[in-house]
């Protein structure tokens, strides 16, 4: 082999070299591209899920206050109201009572309305004779 097919075959070898070298920049950028897309989405979906705790926290606080508020106005209209309440409770059970009295002196009524018809009944059997 003489100098100059030396010097050929280095120069060959230097430009397969400098090939190889370039396809592998070139796949190391592109991998990198890769990795920076895939960096920039993660960091995307991240910053979506923070607003999303951040949104629900809020409307967490939100549904806190207005449960607050509905409790406090609930205790305030209970407290309002507990004394008719109380009053319609005694009133039932006041007609309860004037349903019961009803109730005996009706039975007692009837009764002594029975057993008045049958003494009329028998005093007019007396009269008449009949047996």
């Amino acid at each position: 082999m003489t100098q100059s097919e030396a010097q050929r075959m280095l120069l060959e070898m230097l430009r397969g070299l400098k090939e190889d070298i370039a396809d592998e920049r070139e796949a190391s950028r592109l991998s990198r591209a890769a990795i920076r897309d895939r960096v920039e989405e993660v960091v995307e979906r991240l910053g979506k899920l923070e607003t999303t705790v951040a949104v629900s926290g809020h409307i967490d606080v939100q549904v806190r206050n207005e449960l607050d508020a509905l409790r406090t106005s609930l205790a305030e209209n209970r407290a309002a109201v507990q004394p008719t309440i109380d009053e319609w409770r005694r009133v039932k059970l006041m007609g309860h009572g004037v349903v019961w009295t009803v109730g005996i002196a009706g039975a007692a009524f009837g009764a002594s309305a029975w057993w008045f018809w049958d003494q009329i009944v028998a005093g007019i059997r007396a009269l008449l004779r009949i047996a």
